[in-house]
């Protein structure tokens, strides 16, 4: 569309979960170290006649063509707030994928395309620049097909791509400016409005990726949403004594409610990921506020089947047709539980007969009430016959004594 919180291991955040964002980190520490090294005694004029390997693989190409202000070698950090221009196209040609003038992003949320979320850590106040973009920084292997949403930070509903076919094997040229940044503000110290804007953009730009198959960049995008959510002073993360929890403004009502959608998001994501721990994990913290959301229970019902908890799964299963007996997912994924119920009780008692070594089928001609075919009369009619004739005439040819 739980179990209990203390011994669960979030995978996506052990080393056995690939974390992308650190080795999107360590690429870009690098590229800036090469960078810096490169760019060493050269003039201006120099620095914006001439292309950048990025990261040394010729997969993302960078050309200056407005040095910025590198008076002071300060540059933008991983969560600061950019607000940039940007326009993609595909390349070595004039079709516009995407354009937007001076939106603001969380520098490495993977709110741009992964290509410019890397570019503009490497770049100065006041820079632009050229970048070529292999499919790995751009959409990847699955493209971009005409009418699918181009997933635009800060747009619930993004516009829709419009021009021809995007394949797994295009490069993308884009041309970004960085007119300023500022550090990301302590959560605690914004309004609640706007943790509420930040935390659904966020979780829209996970949905984007997550639809795209990148569940683990869509594990990212959801952690982050969770962040600025987070409101444990309001009653949401602590129970009352009687285990209910105290009422809340509506405003934290809000917060809960969409804190409690990523996390059920995330749930998917992380299901899709392999990170059966972690998914689970999330959807208990929803059914902790809501036991009978639907989804959570359904998503419940998933993962245990995917950890091989069968009777676990089905009992989530029942309680999420409960809470949607309208729901055909539902539905089905009950159905699914009941079905592999059924066969795991038919395997366990043969089994338990070959134990106790009966059979576990009685022979078809082990039946003392079956008669035998009008054949094998016919067939045992004429063999007595021929036996009884050859007996008679052995007795008419013995010699007389």
């Amino acid at each position: 569309m739980s179990e209990g919180e203390g011994t669960l291991i979030d995978k996506s955040e052990s080393s056995s979960f690939e974390d992308l964002a650190a080795a999107a980190a360590h690429e870009i520490e690098e590229a800036k170290l090469a960078e810096a090294a490169a760019a060493t005694e050269k003039s201006d004029e120099t620095k914006t006649n001439e292309w950048h390997d990025v990261i040394g693989s010729g997969a993302l190409l960078k050309k200056i063509i407005k040095v910025g202000d590198e008076s002071k070698g300060l540059r933008a950090h991983r969560s600061d707030i950019c607000r940039v221009s940007y326009e993609v196209k595909i390349k070595d040609t004039d079709v516009i994928v995407e354009k937007r003038d001076e939106v603001k992003i969380y520098l490495g949320d993977n709110e741009v395309l992964q290509g410019l979320d890397l570019a503009l850590t490497l770049m100065y106040k006041g820079e632009q620049c050229v970048l070529h973009m292999s499919p790995r920084f751009g959409y990847g292997d699955s493209g971009l097909k005409p009418g699918e949403s181009l997933g635009q930070v800060g747009e619930v509903d993004s516009p829709t791509y419009e021009g021809p076919a995007i394949g797994p094997d295009t490069w993308l040229e884009a041309t970004v400016e960085l007119h300023d940044w500022v550090e990301e503000p302590e959560h605690e110290t914004l309004p609640i409005a706007e943790r509420m804007e930040i935390g659904v953009r966020r979780r829209a730009r996970g949905n984007w990726w997550y639809g795209r198959g990148e569940a683990q960049l869509a594990v990212q995008l959801y952690r982050r949403a969770l962040d600025v959510l987070d409101e444990s002073e309001g009653g949401i993360t602590d129970p009352t004594p009687s285990g209910d929890f105290p009422p809340t403004s509506d405003a934290l009502q809000s917060l809960l409610d969409e804190r409690l959608r990523v996390h059920n998001n995330m749930a998917a994501a992380q299901l899709k990921a392999g990170a059966y721990e972690a998914a689970l994990q999330a959807v208990t913290r929803v059914l902790s506020c809501q036991p009978k959301n639907a989804k959570a229970l359904y998503r419940k019902s998933r993962i245990l089947s995917a950890m091989g908890r069968n009777s676990e799964a089905l009992e989530a299963a029942r309680a999420a047709a409960a809470a949607a007996p309208e729901d055909s997912g539902a539905r089905k994924e009950l159905q699914r539980c009941e079905q592999r119920a059924t066969r795991e009780r038919s395997v366990e008692r043969k089994l338990a007969k070959r134990m106790l070594g009966n059979p576990i089928e009685p022979k078809p001609d082990s039946s003392p009430d079956k008669k035998p075919s009008r054949a094998k009369m016919l067939m045992w009619g004429a063999l007595t016959f021929t036996t009884l004739t050859s007996y008679t005439i052995e007795i008419e040819n013995i010699p007389m004594v």
